[in-house]
């Protein structure tokens, strides 16, 4: 909801500056379309919640034993 009411004031003041013409409304429309873009794929892809900051390491045996499944103690 808040980013359609921050598209609707930059067309607003741009009308406000420029004029109300189709062309400065088309042109601040697109421009924030293309800025909304930037921003969206910029965002990272995954949203962590609390609890969720675990991390998997995976562990790789090398040397002699290399293939851990077969080692015997």
């Amino acid at each position: 909801m808040i980013p359609i009411i921050l598209i609707g004031a930059a067309v607003l003041g741009a009308g406000m500056v420029f004029g109300y013409s189709s062309v400065i409304v088309g042109l601040v429309l697109m421009i924030a379309g293309i800025l909304g873009l930037a921003v969206f794929m910029g965002t990272p892809g995954t949203v962590r919640r609390p609890g969720e900051r675990e991390v998997v390491i995976e562990r790789r045996y090398m040397g002699e034993h290399d293939d851990h499944r077969n080692y015997r103690a």
